[in-house]
């Protein structure tokens, strides 16, 4: 296939979704402003599909792409021509996507990502081609003829099954930092008559008694989980992790069926989260970390979860762990507590506002008892910080930090190799009683990520730093 080839038509209709889901929040603030009934707001509506179809036209009949044996081509552009060079040796990552309305044309997504890439999404992206193309691409990666490609026997494979799905989605706590977030901005999206029959149906349930309350509380619960269970069955189902000789492959997704290829020496550490509800069940979540090749999300470039397990038992961790991949030998390790005598330097600035929440009772019931329960909460998240915080060597060359991020302890195993920098930081006030933060930099992503440890002994630090001291060319 050295021409120019044509996208499947279909990718209009997916081109047509991305700018409808571009302009989602506008369309969400004309439905709420202005209703579904208003004249204006179909008009508009209708406009904007118009011109989200006028768009998809165009960009199908002015992209086009070509596979070579050396790279891939991928022209696009009418005025501004552009064209983009993927030679395979760049390759860090190749994602496969298949959206419901693709499987009876047997037509997939490809997108391509390299370690050097610079933007949030793939530096290649066909997004819509036959199966048959992507056997192509991975002959050529692989320098195999095409005849003689044929798909590896995965040699281990782990599936999420259904139960652990509605599992993941029941102690699922990430849901009420998006609500959170959502009830902080609700002010600015929703009416006015809306915002004002909310707060009059609140007085209402205040004045029908705690427990009518209750009750309330009880059913806002309730749809939390079914969102929290839908949100996670659409993303989960169906999840598979095998391994292929030098290769794990990922696949999840109920309406859009994605599939990601991870060459196991681009995997930068691997990380193992575990919040107190599933600590109670015992069971946690895995996740690997990569150099480039990984989506970002948000403004700071923050790499998205790439799962290994989304749901697994604290027993069969490890041993599945080390099935899939035996490079790194994993095993539990046994954590060195860092900074458990140190707690009043975690605590100091939080114990200051105490005066200032005494004085918010004065002002307002509501007001004091928020600052209350957002003291109590955050004084419990740096006890556990300070508390457990610490660090494992547990060979030559692979470290384990633990630390806790909110209600989360959070263990990253990491090679030496991979470890960017050590930085032992301290001051006037902490040197004389030996205490000192570290700091290690890895790269992920597409910038580089710390890993801190606060207020630790300097003798916690200096192992640290003598762990580090082999990556340094010796002098001459």
């Amino acid at each position: 296939m050295s021409s120019r080839q044509k996208f499947h038509p279909i990718a209009i209709a997916s081109y047509w979704l991305q700018t409808i889901k571009q302009w989602g929040f506008y369309i969400l603030l004309l439905v709420l402003n202005n209703g579904l009934r208003e004249s204006f707001t179909l008009l508009a509506l209708a406009a904007i599909a118009l011109l989200a179809l006028v768009q998809a036209l165009i960009k199908y009949f002015t992209r086009t792409y070509v596979i070579s044996p050396e790279k891939i081509i991928i022209y696009h552009g009418f005025f501004r021509k552009k064209e983009t060079d993927i030679p395979y040796e760049r390759i860090q990552t190749i994602k496969q996507r298949q959206w419901f309305f693709y499987k009876p044309f047997n037509i997939i997504q490809i997108l391509i990502e390299t370690a050097g890439g610079s933007k949030k999404e793939a530096e290649g992206d066909l997004p819509a081609v036959a199966m048959a193309t992507l056997q192509l691409l991975e002959s050529y990666r692989h320098r195999a003829p095409l005849e003689n490609e044929t798909e590896q026997a995965a040699t281990h494979t782990y599936h999420v099954t259904d139960e652990q799905i509605i599992l993941f989605g029941l102690t699922d706590l990430s849901i009420l930092a998006s609500l959170t977030a959502l009830m902080a901005f609700g002010t600015e999206l929703i009416p006015d008559s809306w915002y004002t029959n909310a707060v009059t149906s609140a007085e209402d349930v205040f004045r029908r008694g705690w427990v009518f309350m209750v009750g309330i509380v009880f059913i806002v619960l309730l749809l939390i989980m079914l969102i929290s269970l839908a949100k996670n069955f659409f993303q989960f189902y169906n999840f598979k992790v095998s391994r292929s000789n030098q290769t794990l492959t990922i696949e999840s997704g109920l309406l859009e069926r994605k599939v990601q290829k991870v060459p196991v020496d681009k995997i930068q550490g691997i990380r193992i989260r575990q919040q107190l509800l599933r600590k109670l069940l015992k069971l946690s979540t895995v996740e690997i970390m990569l150099a480039g090749g990984q989506e970002q999300q948000g403004e700071n470039n923050v790499p998205k979860k790439l799962y290994v397990f989304p749901i697994i038992s604290d027993q069969t961790l490890y041993p599945i762990l080390d099935a899939l991949l035996p490079e790194w030998q994993m095993q539990q390790p046994d954590i060195v507590l860092a900074s458990t005598k140190n707690s009043w330097y975690f605590w100091r600035w939080y114990l200051l506002t105490l005066p200032l929440i005494g004085g918010s009772f004065y002002f307002n019931l509501y007001v004091g008892i928020l600052s209350v329960s957002a003291t109590a909460f955050f004084l419990l998240c740096t006890w556990l910080d300070f508390r457990y915080q610490g660090y494992a060597i547990q060979t030559e060359s692979r470290l384990c930090l633990q630390t806790f991020e909110a209600l989360t302890k959070v263990q990253t195993f990491v090679e030496r190799p991979k470890i960017q920098a050590v930085t032992n930081q301290t001051s006037k006030w902490l040197y004389p009683k030996q205490i000192g933060h570290t700091n290690m930099a890895i790269k992920t992503g597409l910038g580089t990520e710390n890993l801190r440890l606060k207020f630790i002994n300097q003798k916690h630090q200096e192992i640290l730093k003598q762990f580090y001291k082999p990556l340094k060319s010796p002098c001459k």
